[in-house]
């Protein structure tokens, strides 16, 4: 059982929800219809990790609906990769964006803190992979792992 359901049934077992509460979480529509997009609103639900957004081939104005979305159904992480430089200035203005041009990572929110087992090692064979090895990196961190980079 993943750890978002757990944590709803736990708050019950807990007194801190009721029955009903909970039910309402667990089934709350699964997906938001946004018309070129259907964002799915219960993946950390179901899988522990919630939605990314894979902004290559998306205008801003897409990212922006989806991260709305996002953000409307409560999540405190979002991962955008592939973000171009154009796109970050436009979800820079209308989000909390932390950008990073060189692995073309955008979060939206608060990293969280690390919550998995031991640390994810990111190692480089040389400087033309350090792009590649920060999305992993950064995507890894985003997702509630410990990372060490070795460059």
């Amino acid at each position: 059982m993943d750890s978002e359901t757990r944590k709803i049934l736990q708050q019950v077992k807990d007194g801190v929800i009721s029955v009903d509460d909970a039910l309402l979480q667990i089934k709350t529509q699964p997906f938001a219809d946004i018309g070129y997009a259907k964002v799915d609103l219960h993946r950390k639900v179901r899988q522990g990790a919630a939605e990314v957004i894979y902004g290559a081939g998306k205008t801003p104005q897409q990212i922006d609906g989806i991260l709305t979305a996002l953000e409307a159904a409560g999540e405190s992480t979002i991962l955008i990769t592939r973000m171009k430089p154009e796109a970050a200035s436009f979800i820079g203005e209308r989000h909390a964006l932390t950008y990073d041009a060189q692995s073309g990572i955008g979060i939206v929110g608060s990293m969280p803190q690390p919550d998995g087992i031991g640390t994810i090692l990111v190692v480089t064979g040389g400087t033309s992979d350090i792009p590649v090895a920060e999305e992993a990196a950064l995507t890894a961190q985003a997702l509630g792992n410990r990372v060490a980079r070795l460059y």
